[in-house]
């Protein structure tokens, strides 16, 4: 069952709602049926160039890639 975010057009309360088959979505806060579903944007892992910290393991991204598990410097997760 996939979750999708919507925007109430009635109070413009956004929320995630899990859909199940052809049921109808309501919103949560007001009880309107006329919700719009949001494009999602899918999680990344990457390293923040905005504060020079990778925001998974507090790296400064001045320091190159992390060594990884093969001690190659690779960039592979630590083991």
């Amino acid at each position: 069952m996939p979750i999708y975010e919507y925007v109430c057009q009635a109070c413009q309360q956004e929320q995630e709602q899990l859909v199940r088959g052809d049921s109808i979505s309501h919103c949560e806060a007001c009880g309107s049926e006329n919700l719009q579903k949001l494009l999602s944007v899918p999680a990344t892992h990457s390293i923040s160039s905005a504060k020079g910290i990778s925001s998974a393991k507090g790296i400064s991204a001045d320091s190159g890639p992390p060594s990884g598990s093969c001690g190659s410097g690779c960039g592979c997760f630590p083991g």
